[in-house]
């Protein structure tokens, strides 16, 4: 006599066929669903959560989204950083202390003092870096003054045509007899500024910045990690369809 197959058995077989696959695609999928659907409600509620008015300004993210951020510098003076913060403001260590329109050119330091040349004026400060005041054009300062540099603790400004001396006393201009070549020893030449002064810089700056609730969404949607992003989305989205399939056909089959 032919053994006949039980009906029974491979009903029972198929479903546990069936709840293998479920299985599997509910464990290859269950991160990813959970980030989807947290990341959904915060766009849902972005209003509320505020995700539009936080800003991220990090480096590497700011690099991702094909923002360039040139490394900021200044100069180091007396054990101080000198910069410019992009706002009209002169800072010491990460405190403004006076007015600085861009760029800022040099500083320079005598045993008393501490110069400044900014685009709008010569800031003169104290030499733990407090500003006294600032020495512009309509108080004698030449509109095309390029550089200010301290030889034997003398000051020089440096035009396009002429090299005069600056006494800070009085805020006379002299004619100087040095040459340029003279005073290239006393110049500062502009560095990058700390890794902690230019975090700082970009969180007092209003510079470039991506907002949370942009990088939520290109999360969301996959488009944070481009054409790639966006066929693994969507490869997820077709895995859901399956496990629900997988999961209305094992209901279906117990009942």
């Amino acid at each position: 006599m032919r053994n006949k197959t039980n009906p029974n058995s491979k009903s029972i077989n198929g479903i546990k066929t069936n709840m293998l696959w479920h299985r599997r695609l509910g464990l290859s999928t269950f991160v990813v669903l959970i980030f989807l659907a947290i990341s959904g409600f915060a766009l849902n509620h972005s209003l509320g959560l505020k995700l539009n008015q936080i800003n991220l300004s990090n480096n590497w993210l700011l690099a991702w989204y094909g923002f360039e951020v040139p490394a900021a510098e200044g100069f180091e003076v007396g054990g101080k950083w000198f910069y410019q913060d992009g706002n009209k403001s002169l800072l010491v260590d990460g405190d403004s202390v006076g007015p600085c329109a861009a760029p800022l050119s040099a500083v320079a330091q005598t045993t008393d003092s501490i110069f400044a040349l900014c685009a709008d004026g010569l800031n003169l400060l104290s030499n733990n870096g407090q500003f006294i005041e600032q020495f512009g054009a309509v108080d004698g300062l030449p509109i095309n003054t390029q550089a200010v540099t301290v030889f034997g603790n003398r000051v020089y400004l440096t035009t396009a045509s002429a090299i005069m001396e600056f006494n800070p006393d009085s805020l006379e201009l002299t004619a100087a007899d040095v040459t340029p070549k003279t005073l290239m020893n006393g110049q500062q030449t502009a560095a990058p500024l700390p890794k902690p002064l230019q975090q700082k810089l970009r969180e007092q700056s209003a510079g470039p910045s991506i907002s949370l609730e942009t990088v939520i969404l290109d999360l969301h949607s996959g488009r944070f990690f481009g054409q790639f992003g966006v066929l693994f989305i969507d490869l997820i989205g077709l895995l859901v369809c399956i496990l629900s399939i997988t999961g209305l056909m094992a209901w279906i089959k117990r009942r």
